[in-house]
């Protein structure tokens, strides 16, 4: 299994704790539990807790903050092989987006690999094990004897409805509780349940691969740059499935939601 961890972003919303850009937003420094680290390094501790089902994991950037995930890479020490690749980009005026990283992703991968890819977003903190996730994973493709994808998911309370709409994507059922759709920020008059997407994605090969298929059929340069958007693609096209989980979640977009896990050191 490979994962693919997605840092080729400039957020430009936090520039004001990037040091106006200076500082690549994974590799800002959050305190969980008394630990004070990088994002990027929660995540790659949780890849390394079963690092005996990946063979790789590789890190998109971006030309400007390569240097520093580099050295971040060296100063880690991974127990899995960690490569670090650039998309290319040099700012926000020609950034790739995230399903370009996904694209770029899929050229580096082996077509004839075999393995599933975990996709995860760089900048976001989540505390369930990815072994859980793994698990569940396994006991779909067992039972449904298929070719499947998991998207990680949670459900939020009816009250935070207003909140969620205009913030994530949101998850839409069939009777056999396959994912049958995505609805990327719907707006609180069209949000059809309170089952929010998180920015972790299980992905057999094959529909991997089907990230190009996407980008070369989507004429909507919005929906072209939209993750979300190529998440609903699979959904509709493939076999997908929601874990489920009931624990805490941080999509780092803002300065705010970077100031509830920063540490008490960091000036705000």
């Amino acid at each position: 299994m490979k994962a693919v961890i997605l840092a080729g972003g400039y957020a430009n919303r936090l520039r004001s704790v990037t040091e106006n850009g200076r500082l690549a937003k994974p590799l800002l420094p959050i305190t969980i539990d008394g630990k004070t680290q990088p994002i990027l390094y929660f995540i790659l501790d949780k890849i390394n807790d079963v690092q005996e089902y990946f063979d790789e994991v590789i890190i998109i950037s971006n030309e400007k903050y390569l240097a520093q995930f580099e050295q971040a890479a060296l100063d880690y020490g991974s127990k899995c092989k960690l490569t670090i690749l650039s998309d290319g980009s040099t700012g926000p005026e020609n950034a790739r987006g995230a399903n370009g990283s996904l694209r770029m992703a899929n050229y580096y991968i082996p077509q004839d690999y075999q393995g599933e890819v975990l996709v995860l977003a760089g900048d976001n903190y989540f505390d369930f094990e990815l072994s859980s996730l793994l698990n569940f994973y396994g006991r779909k493709s067992l039972l449904y004897k298929e070719n499947c994808n998991v998207l990680v998911s949670k459900v939020y309370p009816e009250s935070e409805k207003a909140a969620i709409a205009d913030r994530f994507g949101i998850l839409e059922f069939d009777k056999n509780k396959r994912v049958k759709a995505l609805q990327e920020k719907p707006g609180i008059e069209k949000i059809s349940s309170t089952n929010v997407c998180l920015a972790v994605y299980l992905f057999n090969r094959p529909d991997f691969n089907l990230i190009e298929t996407y980008l070369t059929t989507q004429q909507d340069a919005k929906k072209r740059d939209n993750l979300g958007h190529f998440i609903d693609y699979v959904a509709k096209n493939s076999s997908t499935y929601s874990f489920e989980f009931d624990g805490n979640f941080i999509d780092i977009g803002t300065p705010d939601d970077y100031y509830s896990l920063a540490p008490k050191t960091f000036n705000n």
